[in-house]
C-alpha cells in the first residue's frame, strides 16, 4: 500500500535499476566466458582508456553498459581484474558497503488508516529483502488496498468492511472464487486485470514476480504472500522452550461496537444504510414480515406485533463470515436480542413435508435457505437489538437473522419474508454455509479451522511500553466445529507452544490473549496453527498457518 503514486513509481524505478544491474552482471559473465575461450581475448586489452571513458560518457553500445556497471561497482573495467586487487581495501569494505545498502534500501514505513505505524518487510543488515527479493514491491497490498482494488473494477463488486484494525488481503477472496462456490476463478480475474492494465504494466512496472514467487525447487509459481515470511531475513526466532509468554482464552468476549464487521446488502450503494448514528424508530414500528409458503398459518406482522406474539430472547452469538480467509478478521461476537424463530415455526405450522425456511431480505437476497431442523437445533433468532441497543443500520436494521454454528452468509439482513419450502433431501442443505469452501490450489477446505490476530495489523511497529510486553489478542473458530487446541510458534514452525481448549463450545468463538516479552529489539513472526474436531470426532488442522509479523524497537 504505497502512500502515493510518486512513492510507488520511485520504488519501481529502484527495482528497475536493480534489474539492469543483474542483467549486466549476467552479460559480463557470459562475455568473459566467450572471450576467455577465444583467440581474440587479447585484443580487448588493446582498447585505450580514453576510448573507454568516452564510451561511458556517450552511454552508447554494449561498452556503455560495461562502463555503467563499473561506475556502480567502483572497480575498473579495463585491464586485468587481478591487477586491481591491491587497491580493493581502499574502496571495497564489506561493513561499509553493507551498511550503506541497508540504509539505501531500508524497508518502507507508513501510517495505516487506523493510525498504526506499519513496516511490512523486516529490516536486515544487508537489506537482502529489498535488494534481492524486492519485497517492498511484491504482494497484493504493496500497491493498493483490497478495497480500492475492488472499487476500481469496471463492474460492481460487493464489499466487506472490517471492524478490527487488520488489513484485508486476497485471503478473503479465495473462498468465493472457487469451484466449490462460484466457479469464477480468482486466477483468471487477477491475471487478466493486471496484465491488461497500463497502471500495473507501465506505471508500476509490474511483472509476474510482483505477485508470485518462482520456487527454484519446483518451478511452481507460488503466491508471494504465502511464502514471503519463509524467504525474509532479519526475523528473530525464539524456540518454545525459551519463549516468555502468558497465553489464555475465553469464549465470552464481546466485540466492541466500533470493531463490528459488516457486508453491504445487494442494494445500489446510494441506498446502503451506513449511518449508525441515526436510527428511524418508525421503520422498526412499521416493518412488516410475511410468514408464507408451505405453512398452514400464513400471516403478516409488524416487528412489534411479532415481539408481542412470540416474545423475545437474549443470548450471546458469534458471526463468522462465509469467506473469512486465513488470518482475516470478518468475525465478531455480540449479545443479541430478538424473536425466537422456534416460536414462529410453531405458529406457522409447516405443511407435511415442508423442511426448509428461506429468510428473504427486502433487497431480494434469498441465498440463505436452511432446514427447519438446523434452525431449531441452533437457536435461530430474528435479531432486533445488539448489546442492548437497537440493531445498527450497518447490521441490517430493523431485523436480521442469526443462527448458531452458521456462517454470516446465512445471516440475512432486513428480512421481509420467512418463506417455508419443501426441498428434495439431496438439496436440503445446499445453501447452508459452514466454512466448507475449498481452495482450488490444494483441493482442501480453505480456512476451517481459522485463527487470526485482531488488535494489530500485520507488520505493526511497536515501541515504548507496547514493545516491552507485546499484547496480542485474536480468535480461533471453525463455524460448526469446536476448537481443540491452538498452537503458537516463533521459530517458523520448528517448535510450538500448545494452548489446549477443553470443553470448547462451537456456538461461540475462542478468544485468546498473549503477553509476549521479546528478548531483543527486532522483527518477530508468530505462526498460529489451529485444530478443530469434526462431527465424526477426527482432528481437522487448517491447511495454512496464520502468520503475523511485527517489529519492536
Amino acid at each position: 500500500m504505497k502512500e502515493n503514486a510518486g512513492e510507488r513509481s520511485a520504488a519501481r524505478s529502484k527495482s528497475k535499476v536493480k534489474s539492469i544491474i543483474v542483467l549486466l552482471s549476467v552479460a559480463l559473465v557470459v562475455s568473459a566466458a566467450i572471450w576467455g575461450c577465444s583467440p581474440q581475448a587479447s585484443t580487448a586489452e588493446t582498447k585505450s582508456t580514453d576510448a573507454a571513458n568516452e564510451s561511458a560518457k556517450s552511454a552508447k553500445s554494449d561498452e556503455a553498459g560495461v562502463d555503467e556497471l563499473s561506475a556502480f561497482s567502483g572497480f575498473p573495467t579495463t585491464g586485468r581484474f587481478v591487477d586491481g586487487v591491491a587497491s580493493l581495501p581502499d574502496f571495497y569494505k564489506n561493513s561499509e558497503k553493507n551498511e550503506a545498502n541497508a540504509k539505501a534500501e531500508a524497508p518502507r514505513r507508513y501510517t495505516d488508516r487506523n493510525g498504526f505505524l506499519v513496516q511490512p518487510v523486516p529490516s536486515d543488515p544487508v537489506s537482502w529483502n529489498n535488494t534481492y527479493l524486492d519485497a517492498d514491491n511484491r504482494g497484493c497490498t504493496s500497491c493498493h488496498t483490497l478495497e480500492n482494488a475492488l472499487m476500481s473494477l469496471p463492474t460492481y463488486h460487493r464489499l466487506i468492511f472490517f471492524g478490527y484494525p487488520t488489513e484485508q488481503s486476497y485471503q478473503n477472496c479465495v473462498a468465493c472464487h472457487s469451484d466449490s462456490y462460484s466457479g469464477i476463478k480468482l486466477a483468471d480475474i487477477i491475471h487478466t486485470t493486471h496484465m491488461t492494465s497500463t497502471m500495473f504494466n507501465d506505471d508500476d512496472e509490474g511483472t509476474c514476480q510482483s505477485c508470485h514467487y518462482i520456487n527454484p525447487n519446483t518451478g511452481e509459481f507460488d503466491r508471494w504472500d504465502e511464502v514471503k515470511y519463509n524467504l525474509y531475513k532479519g526475523i528473530t526466532d525464539v524456540a518454545s522452550d525459551d519463549l516468555e509468554a502468558d497465553i489464555s482464552y475465553d469464549q465470552t468476549t464481546i466485540t466492541p461496537a466500533e470493531n463490528r464487521i459488516f457486508k453491504t446488502v445487494k442494494d445500489e450503494p446510494s441506498e446502503w444504510l451506513t449511518d449508525d448514528s441515526v436510527v428511524d424508530e418508525s421503520i422498526f414500528e412499521n416493518w412488516v414480515i410475511s410468514i408464507d409458503g408451505d405453512c398452514e398459518n400464513p400471516a403478516e406482522m409488524t416487528l412489534p406485533e411479532m415481539e408481542e406474539q412470540f416474545g423475545t430472547v437474549k443470548q450471546v452469538m458469534k458471526m463468522d463470515c462465509t469467506i473469512n480467509g486465513v488470518g482475516q478478521a470478518t468475525i465478531m461476537q455480540s449479545e443479541v436480542e430478538g424473536i425466537p424463530l422456534s416460536a414462529i415455526i410453531d405458529y406457522a405450522k409447516p405443511k407435511a413435508g415442508a423442511n426448509t425456511v428461506s429468510p428473504i431480505g427486502s433487497d431480494g437476497y434469498d441465498y440463505a435457505q436452511m432446514s427447519i431442523d438446523w434452525l431449531l437445533e441452533n437457536d435461530a433468532v430474528i435479531v432486533t437489538k445488539m448489546d442492548g441497543e437497537r440493531l445498527p443500520n450497518t447490521q441490517g436494521y430493523p431485523c436480521m437473522i442469526w443462527v448458531n454454528k452458521t456462517s454470516g452468509g446465512n445471516f440475512t439482513k432486513r428480512i421481509s419474508n420467512l418463506t417455508f419450502m419443501t426441498k428434495a433431501e439431496e438439496d436440503l442443505d445446499n445453501q447452508l454455509y459452514i466454512g466448507q469452501f475449498t481452495d482450488d490450489k490444494t483441493g482442501e477446505i480453505y480456512s476451517k479451522p481459522n485463527s487470526g490476530v485482531l488488535n494489530y495489523p500485520t507488520g505493526v511497529v511497536l515501541s515504548g511500553d507496547e514493545a516491552k510486553t507485546v499484547h496480542l489478542e485474536g480468535f480461533a473458530d471453525a463455524w460448526d466445529e469446536p476448537i481443540e487446541k491452538i498452537e503458537y510458534s516463533f521459530d517458523h514452525g520448528e517448535t510450538w507452544t500448545v494452548l489446549d481448549t477443553p470443553n470448547n463450545n462451537a456456538d461461540y468463538w475462542t478468544y485468546w490473549r498473549m503477553d509476549f516479552t521479546p528478548p531483543a529489539a527486532g522483527a518477530y513472526l508468530l505462526d498460529i496453527r489451529t485444530t478443530s474436531i469434526t462431527p465424526d470426532g477426527a482432528e481437522r488442522v487448517c491447511q495454512y498457518d496464520t502468520q503475523f509479523m511485527f517489529t519492536v524497537e
